[in-house]
């Protein structure tokens, strides 16, 4: 009977679990899902699915402890690793591959293993591999006489003959600050060598602040000052490529998604080339190739992760990896793959192949907390702000805190009550100093009252009181998404003001936006409501050119990045050369004309519409007592206006509060610290630097912002 007993129950055990097929839950972007649902066909029992979300949601599963088998997900796989979620693959890598021809891990290009070996074992899977190169049109080095240059000082000097020939050297995606890394990247690399690149990721002392990365910012400050096209610093990475296509600039750094994102714009007769960024000329380390991989993982806690690991070893086989080349035309981490690449991708072919190690992927990946200060050293070094030697030293300071786990200290020990003062005020000044009102439901019998105000205080209670209580209390607790929360009482608001300066910046930047946005459009508004006055001709059709840019919403946006362009038509109307209007150094000022230009028109319609309901009787009686224009509007219309102008007002002060999308968008998700708003940086701190309590106290602070200043508006407006 035992035996019996014990056979049915390892029968529904295996039914369970292999009558089940393996999640893959992949990252949707633009190279499609077609080849790993075509493999997980083949593969059988597997079900594939892609999602543009799909991190977010991940990080809601791992906490219920219901992951998938795979993913290519961006999460925070080093912390990850380290708690034991994900699945170690050396005992596979070092047993056959999916055809039977070799070891699985002898398939792989040398070093594409190593970004995810930790404590001696393997954790992540490469397949798409985006390689760093400088392309060139080949007709036009031709048509020259210039040669690929073979270290960084012959590059320099290749430069400055392209220039005597009045073309510029190199198109440069400036407004985006993170192109710069793979130029700081492959300076220290070869300057310092792999082991030393190493120790970075691991945080070690001096591994920051020390000649070798000294000299690597100095090259790529040097490069940029002197051989970056003119305006580059206020181009976007389409922007800068096109700039390359049209023959703007001899040259461009750019990943090797370059082909495959700027195909159809790619001319008949563009001979398209590549080569390998040259190392220094004093350098003495191997060549290898800068890339960054996209990774598979397996989470060790799912239901089938041999199974999962079987997947992997079936789309990474040559085979198949080969078809995705000859698809997509991206290099692949897999050996014999890449000859499928076409003509024009040779160059990165030939990297490939003469590489004997490979490195990349920022410290960002891999520590979080260093995004938001490698995102201002970048900037800073284009922008000439800091020497070389004193962006090392920022770098080495914030990794010795990090690794320490310290903060700077009390920075600002009386702000804090400063603002506490001033939320105080907006308060007390919303209250009102009539009687309190007596409520009509206590003149109702309580089961009346109950009847009445029960259903809409549980609703009220339901989706904002409790929703509000729960942020309240996640603001108290350090908390990074994956593990459980752990209380730290009031630390995060602690930290962020007395600690961070970013905070100040920002809540600054908010201030700024909310004082100079709402009263500059408030005023532009209701002088073009008077004047585009019924009787005015042509007044039908100025209005609803005035309204258009509202109906557009963030096409609005993209209209003023080309008026933008460093060679576009504001720049070429008022006579500037190249100047960076989308810079972050410039980027508020650009902000007030958009922001005039977008949203004046939904004000102009509430100061017509209030305009068309003052009487006319009242009019023609001031104008027959002789007041002038300017008087009939002051004792005649003002008083009707003035409602609709506040509530109106108070709608943009509160998007002013916000100022979110068009920030995140001009700095394409990376502000720095002087440009960041308070929208921008709760969602910089919670899914960049995986602070999310930090970002829930942030949260917090912005509530109570705004419903002090919602008091304040609404007594100002009762007024």
């Amino acid at each position: 009977m035992r035996l019996v007993t014990g056979f049915a129950l390892w029968l529904l055990l295996t039914w369970q679990v292999w009558g089940k097929p393996i999640e893959i839950a992949l990252f949707e972007g633009g190279e499609g899902l077609a080849y790993f649902q075509r493999c997980a066909r083949e593969f059988g029992e597997a079900a594939c699915q892609g999602d543009p979300r799909i991190s977010e949601k991940l990080r809601i599963r791992l906490l219920e402890g219901k992951p998938p088998e795979v993913t290519n997900a961006s999460l925070p796989f080093d912390q990850l690793i380290t708690r034991g979620k994900i699945l170690a693959l050396d005992r596979w890598l070092d047993g056959p591959n999916w055809d039977g021809s070799g070891r699985w891990r002898d398939d792989f290009l040398p070093g594409s293993l190593d970004r995810f070996r930790v404590g001696g074992h393997t954790y992540g899977i490469p397949l798409q591999y985006t390689v760093q190169a400088c392309y060139y049109n080949r007709a036009n080095f031709r048509l020259h006489g210039w040669s690929v240059p073979k270290t960084w000082e012959e590059w320099v000097d290749l430069c400055d003959r392209v220039e005597a020939s009045n073309q510029a050297a190199l198109a440069f995606q400036g407004r985006y600050t993170y192109y710069v890394s793979p130029l700081i990247q492959h300076c220290y690399y070869y300057l310092a060598g792999p082991q030393a690149y190493a120790d970075q990721f691991a945080l070690k002392p001096g591994s920051f602040d020390n000649p070798a990365m000294r000299e690597a910012l100095e090259r790529v400050q040097d490069l940029a000052r002197h051989h970056f096209q003119a305006g580059a610093l206020g181009m976007s990475h389409t922007e800068a490529q096109l700039e390359f296509l049209q023959g703007h600039a001899a040259m461009l750094v750019c990943g090797s998604w370059f082909k495959s994102e700027m195909g159809d714009k790619i001319p008949g007769d563009f001979e398209l080339a590549e080569f390998a960024l040259p190392p220094p000329a004093a350098s003495r380390v191997p060549p290898a190739a800068q890339v960054g991989a996209g990774y598979f993982f397996v989470f060790s806690e799912s239901a089938q992760p041999a199974r999962g690991v079987d997947y992997l070893r079936l789309m990474t086989s040559r085979s198949r990896a080969a078809e995705l080349v000859a698809a997509q035309d991206l290099p692949v981490a897999i050996r014999g793959a890449n000859r499928e690449l076409s003509s024009d991708l040779e160059g990165l072919r030939q990297i490939l192949a003469s590489s004997q190690a490979s490195f990349g992927e920022g410290l960002s990946v891999t520590h979080p907390g260093m995004s938001q200060v490698w995102a201002d050293v970048r900037f800073d070094l284009l922008q000439g702000k800091g020497t070389p030697a004193e962006l090392a030293r920022r770098l080495e300071d914030a990794a010795g805190r990090l690794s320490r786990g310290d903060s700077e200290g009390a920075l600002y020990p009386w702000r804090p009550w400063l603002l506490l003062g001033a939320v105080a005020g907006l308060a007390l000044l919303g209250r009102s100093p009539g009687q309190p009102q007596t409520s009509n439901l206590r003149r109702l019998p309580w089961s009346d009252a109950l009847w009445l105000a029960g259903p809409p205080f549980v609703l009220y209670a339901l989706f904002f009181w409790l929703p509000g209580l729960s942020a309240l209390l996640a603001s108290g607790c350090e908390w990074d998404g994956l593990s459980a929360p752990i209380w730290v009482g009031a630390a995060n608001f602690s930290h962020l003001l007395q600690n961070s300066p970013r905070f100040w910046q920002a809540l600054g930047n908010n201030l700024f936006l909310m004082a100079c946005i709402p009263t500059m459009i408030t005023i532009w508004s209701l002088l073009f409501a008077v004047l585009l006055q019924p009787d005015q001709p042509g007044h039908r059709f100025l209005r609803a050119l005035y309204f258009l840019p509202n109906l557009l919403g963030i096409g609005a946006i993209l209209i003023w990045q080309q008026i933008y362009h460093p060679q576009g038509p504001l720049n070429r109307l008022l006579g500037l050369d190249n100047f960076t209007w989308l810079s972050q150094d410039h980027l508020y000022p650009s902000m007030l004309p958009l922001a005039l230009w977008s949203a004046g028109g939904f004000q102009l319609v509430l100061c017509s519409a209030a305009l068309s309901q003052v009487p006319s009787e009242l009019i023609d009686a001031a104008r027959l007592e002789g007041a002038n224009r300017w008087q009939q509007f002051w004792a005649v219309s003002w008083p009707s206006l003035r409602g609709t102008v506040l509530a109106g007002y108070f709608l943009l002060l509160i998007g002013a509060v916000k100022s979110f999308e068009t920030i995140w968008l001009f700095t394409n998700q990376e502000p720095t610290s002087q440009v960041h708003v308070l929208g921008t940086l709760l969602v910089q701190t919670a899914f960049s630097e995986l602070k999310l309590g930090e970002a829930t106290a942030l949260a917090v602070i912005l509530l109570m912002l705004v419903l002090a200043l919602q008091r304040a508006l609404n007594q100002l407006e009762q007024e």
